[in-house]
């Protein structure tokens, strides 16, 4: 795994990775954003009325403001591993090609995976990933009250997810969907690991702006080596 994201980290300058690791950072910021905002409106629909003098007094120093800001944040990067899923779907193709023509240059031309095919997609395991955060929420919640339990609990569902999500997306341009299959099953905790480690990454804030694309990257090489690529690597 260190290997891997060394291997990421060093190949920055290079503008092919550069190029789709911005535009995925610009979009990754929008998207934040527009999390940020839907969540601080969700919450701030939340109403102490008939609270008492508690209510009241929190109020009147700001304390349930800045609880709605923390909370919203807080959500926000909740649910943006599963937008993550979303973004690395437009940029996985520019992303891949930059890793491959680098690193794998002596592999056979990818398969083409048509873009609708691929954004379709991501976007349904991202509807899944939000309707399982959403249904953990409460749980996670509980969980805080018995730390670190809940944060591993959101780790491993998300990690497994994530780890799943991404691991497909690089190998459908290399397998057949069955072939693809397969492969992950008999490597399970291996990718799972993996997801765990792009859900931390999508979860620092400023870091998870550039983690849609630099985890398709680390993922490429994960992928590659797990399929046993290695001997094409080109150092």
């Amino acid at each position: 795994m260190i290997a891997d994201v060394l291997r990421v980290l060093e190949q920055l300058p290079d503008p092919k990775l550069l190029r789709p690791m911005l535009l995925g950072l610009i979009v990754s910021a929008l998207v934040l954003a527009i999390l940020l905002a839907l969540t601080f409106w969700l919450l701030s629909g939340i109403s102490l009325e008939g609270g008492g003098w508690l209510a009241e007094a929190l109020d009147s120093i700001g304390a349930l403001e800045i609880a709605g800001t923390v909370g919203a944040g807080w959500l926000a990067l909740l649910l943006f591993p599963a937008v993550a899923l979303a973004i690395q779907g437009i940029f996985l193709d520019g992303v891949a090609e930059a890793v491959e023509s680098r690193h794998y240059p002596t592999l056979p031309t990818a398969r083409d995976v048509p873009l609708l095919e691929s954004v379709g997609s991501a976007v349904k395991l991202t509807g899944l990933v939000l309707l399982v955060n959403f249904l953990l929420l409460p749980v996670y919640l509980f969980l805080l009250l018995i730390p670190p339990t809940g944060l591993l609990l959101y780790y491993a569902v998300n990690g497994y997810l994530v780890g799943r999500e991404y691991f497909e997306e690089v190998g459908l341009r290399r397998e057949s969907s069955v072939e693809l299959k397969a492969t992950r099953r008999r490597n399970r905790a291996k990718i799972w690991m993996d997801g765990i480690l792009l859900t931390l990454v999508f979860t620092i804030p400023v870091v998870n702006l550039a983690g849609p694309t630099l985890g398709a990257a680390y993922m490429v090489h994960r992928y590659h080596r797990i399929a046993g690529n290695r001997g094409h690597a080109h150092v």
